[in-house]
This record gives structure tokens, C-alpha cells and sequence, in this order.
């Protein structure tokens, strides 16, 4: 653990986090009175063996505009990326937000106070003792959680770490994820969420590696002072695989529970979260038709489930989290892999991208509330194409850039 700050500082900045927490995950129409303008993609053309650029590029977003789905404006963050990988779901109410380059294992602060023209604001503090951060989860107080998914190699399993900093970037504390009670394990610290209320947060454990074989645990933290309280297995079922690669967690609007999927779209709810941690299997999609549950989004009562390989999205009513269930499927076509989701918090609208190899694309749905059923947005499309999307291979970018830039995070801007 690393503290930066006085203890008095600290204990009233904890306190502020568990009092006023914020769900950066979920769709909320009360947010803004009106649609984002823009859309920022956090896209590059490195990968985990090759350097290449990161970009923010600005897409219209306004219905209203005669531009609505151009490519307006690209800022070159990194000319030497490995792979621009998460940023935080939606903006902060001020300051600018935090973006990762997961193979560089560099993370960035992206102002956007002037839409069109974002501005690097600086760089995050490294993590002494840990590498590689990769999920995002913004607090009331302006602090930021991440989601570190290696330690510095010196002990068995090389387990991640949770980490917190302050809204300019600046390191406040930090943990390891080891826990004596699972020694050796290859506890890859991927997603997190916090649930202020009850003063936790929880982390899942996947890797970014697909050769490597990590723990499917999930692990409770308490958020006042980001001490590891508890390390759950995620259950296992004879002759299926639902339970491996526990990848994404989301807290549920009652505040007390939350929701985490497994790669292989397996769903397990996390109640007591307060007293006695347990986690159960509610749901599980069938394989191997549903491969890839991805980055979902939470909507009202529906949580919104891209699924890579099934490339489709389930709609999977969450009002009562013990008994889940899906209600609605929508399709892409056969090139599309939906990876991540967020939402407009003025509108129906949610923005994917794509995890396939290319050409990759960035698409805009509508989400009807009463049903959870999604629509195409048909006029957020490249000038002149036949298909809805705004394709990321393009013969030049806004910064001089050409060809294929891989989209990953997305986040509207109002």
C-alpha cells in the first residue's frame, strides 16, 4: 500500500467516496437534458508486439447536424502506442478522463473542455510494484479506481492490484490483490465496480493473455480504504466452461449487489456484499453458440450484453438479480465482433465498437426502455455507404494519419 496523503485527508476523502458514489456504467436520461454532440473513439494502430499510434478521434454525434457521423477531428496522444485499449464510460463532471495504452502500460488524461480540439492533459502516475492498468471507475469525489492487472513479478502468480488516484492523475494508494488463503494464483485484476453505499468494491480476474491460464475468482474490496476482504471462486458446473475468465462487474441499481459475466457468458450475482460475500449462478447462455460476452452497459432495468462471437447482443432483464432473464437478441452481420458498449446519458442511443480484426467499425444503436430491444441508428453511417457505421479504415484521418485504426473505448461528450 502506498499512502500520499495525510490521515485526516484521507479519511475525509473516503468518506466522501462511500457517501456519493457514482455508477459511470449506466444509462441515465436524468443526466443531461439533451443528445451528446460528439463521440470520442480511443483507437490506435499498435498491438501487443508492434508500436503504432494511439488516437482520440471526434465523431459528430448530433442528430440534429448535416455532419451527424463524420469523422471531425483526430489527436494524435502516443506516435509510439502499443494498444489504446479502455477509457472511462462517460465523462466526468469536470476535469479530463482517464484512457489506457494497455500493452505500452502507459494510461493518459484526455481533457475535452473544448469538444472538437481534445487536448492531452498530462499523463497517470505508474503503480510501484504493479503494471499494466486496465479498467476504469470514476468516484463522487473525482478520484479515480483502476484496475492494475500485474504485480512486479516478485511473488507467486504475479497477482494485479487496485489502485486509486486523484483527478489529476496523481497516485493516492494502492493494494495487492494476493490473498494468502489462494496462494500462487494468477489473479489478473480486469474489471471493477463500487458500490459506495455499502463502502465496497468489487474486481474480477481475467487475463488479457488468452494462452494464459489465470484464477476464476472474484474479490471484494472495502472502498474507504481499498483493503481486500474476501476472494471468491466463481462456480463451476459439471461439463460446462461458463464459469472461466470472470471479465465484467456491474453494481445493480439497488446499490447492495452486483452482476459479474464470464467471458464465456456466464452470470453470477454477488449479494451480502456487506456482511458475507457469496456469489451464485443465475443465468448462463448457451454454448458454444455465445462466446465473447464483452462490455456491457446497464439501462434501466436491462443490462445490454454484446457477445463477440455470437455477434449479437442480448438483452437480459436484471429487475430481479437472482432470476435473470433474457428478453431480447439483436444481430449484427458476420464482420461485426461487439466488444464494448456505453451509453448517451441524454438519449436512447448506445455506441459499440468492434473487436474483430477489420475493418473495424464504430455503430450507434437506439434502445427502446419498455422492451429492450435495440435499433440501428441508419443515419450514423459513412457518406455514401450502404451500411450504418462509421468504418474505421479510411483512406486519410483528420491528423494525416491513413488506413486502419482498431476502435476500443467510447464515450459521448456533450
Amino acid at each position: 500500500m502506498t499512502p500520499r496523503l495525510s490521515v485526516l485527508r484521507l479519511a475525509v476523502l473516503s468518506l466522501a467516496a462511500v457517501l456519493a458514489g457514482a455508477c459511470s456504467t449506466t444509462a441515465d436520461n436524468t443526466a443531461r437534458a439533451h443528445p451528446a454532440r460528439y463521440l470520442y473513439v480511443w483507437a490506435g494502430s499498435g498491438n501487443d508486439t508492434t508500436s503504432g499510434v494511439d488516437v482520440v478521434t471526434v465523431l459528430d454525434a448530433n442528430p440534429s447536424s448535416p455532419d451527424y457521423g463524420n469523422v471531425l477531428a483526430a489527436l494524435t496522444v502516443d506516435s509510439s502506442g502499443r494498444m489504446p485499449h479502455h477509457t472511462e464510460f462517460s465523462l466526468p463532471g469536470k476535469g479530463a478522463f482517464f484512457a489506457n495504452d494497455y500493452s505500452g502500460d502507459k494510461s493518459y488524461l484526455l481533457d475535452s473542455s473544448n469538444p472538437t480540439t481534445p487536448r492531452l492533459a498530462g499523463q497517470v502516475d505508474r503503480v510501484p510494484g504493479g503494471r499494466k492498468l486496465h479498467s476504469f471507475f470514476r468516484l463522487a469525489n473525482g478520484h479515480v479506481l483502476a484496475s492494475v492487472q500485474f504485480g512486479d513479478g516478485t511473488v507467486a502468480g504475479d497477482p494485479g492490484m487496485l489502485a486509486e488516484f486523484d483527478e489529476k492523475g496523481k497516485l493516492v494508494r494502492s493494494t495487492s490483490a494476493r490473498d494468502p488463503a489462494f496462494p500462487g494464483a494468477r489473479i489478473r485484476t480486469y474489471a471493477l465496480a463500487a458500490l459506495p453505499a455499502i463502502d465496497r468494491v468489487v474486481t474480477t480476474s481475467s487475463p488479457m493473455d488468452p494462452v494464459e491460464q489465470t484464477a476464476h475468482v472474484v474479490q471484494v474490496w472495502r472502498l474507504s480504504d481499498l483493503k481486500l476482504l474476501k476472494t471468491l471462486p466463481v462456480p463451476q458446473a459439471a461439463g460446462d466452461s461458463s464459469h472461466k475468465y470472470p471479465f465484467e462487474v456491474r453494481a445493480l441499481p439497488d446499490g447492495r449487489t452486483a452482476l459479474v459475466n464470464s467471458y464465456y457468458c456466464g452470470f453470477f450475482r454477488l449479494a451480502d456484499l456487506d456482511s458475507q460475500p457469496r456469489i451464485e449462478r443465475v443465468l448462463t447462455l448457451p454454448l458454444p453458440q455465445n462466446i465473447g460476452c464483452s462490455v456491457p452497459v446497464i439501462a434501466g432495468r436491462f443490462m445490454v450484453m454484446p457477445i463477440a462471437y455470437a455477434h449479437r447482443f442480448a438483452t437480459i432483464d436484471v429487475s430481479d438479480p437472482a432470476h435473470p432473464k433474457e428478453v431480447a437478441s439483436f444481430p449484427t452481420d458476420t464482420t461485426f465482433f461487439p466488444h464494448w458498449a456505453a451509453a448517451d446519458p441524454g438519449s436512447d442511443r448506445l455506441v459499440f465498437t468492434d473487436q474483430g480484426d477489420g475493418p473495424p467499425r464504430v455503430m450507434v444503436a437506439h434502445f427502446d426502455r419498455t422492451t429492450g430491444r435495440l435499433t440501428w441508428d441508419e443515419r450514423f453511417r459513412d457518406a455514401g455507404s450502404k451500411n450504418p457505421g462509421v468504418s474505421y479504415h479510411r483512406t486519410r484521418w483528420p491528423n494525416g494519419l491513413t488506413g486502419m485504426l482498431m476502435p476500443h473505448g467510447a464515450l459521448f461528450v456533450p
